[in-house]
């Protein structure tokens, strides 16, 4: 003897499937174990590509660059392509430096300017070289600091690479 179902009590049985296997994927979405990039250097980190997704760790610095007495424009865009955002990037050109990583790192600028393909460091920034007639000067919040490409980037600072006629 068979049982006949009738097309109602299978339409229940479809929407209870349909509604468990919801639930399942959400709950394994929500539980599965993140991708760690731990084994990432910092630098490796920046460089690589990233989504809004994934980020666990965003902050917004400031950067200024003062080439005798002119200010610089730091291009908008910097580690934005059509298919890939960096760890660390900008929107505009303003100089707001967007660090929005998978995981909470102490970036620096020497990751920043890795992203953007130019150089800094106590003798060089962009393209000008210190000499007997140049020095460059870093400041972060309006006091001078010596660590240059190891400055930490944190939130809310104001870091301003100055390069000026030494005195």
């Amino acid at each position: 003897m068979s049982k006949k179902y009738d097309s109602s009590s299978m339409g229940y049985w479809i929407i209870g499937f349909v509604t468990i296997a919801v639930f399942g994927l959400i709950g394994f979405l929500i539980l599965k174990p993140q991708v760690s990039v731990s084994s990432k250097t910092n630098h490796e980190l920046a460089l690589s590509c990233t989504t809004d997704m994934a980020t666990q760790f965003h902050i917004h610095p400031h950067l200024e660059i003062v080439v005798d007495s002119q200010k610089q424009e730091i291009p908008a865009r910097i580690g934005i392509r059509p298919t890939c955002m960096n760890s660390l990037h900008t929107h505009d050109n303003i100089g707001t430096l967007h660090v929005e990583s998978p995981e909470k790192r102490d970036f620096t600028l020497a990751d920043f300017f890795a992203v953007w393909g130019k150089i800094y460091n106590q003798n060089q920034i962009l393209d000008y070289k210190t000499d007997a007639t140049h020095t460059i000067r870093e400041t972060v919040n309006g006091r001078d600091v010596q660590d240059y490409e190891n400055t930490v980037l944190r939130d809310g600072d104001e870091i301003i690479i100055y390069y000026e006629q030494r005195k």
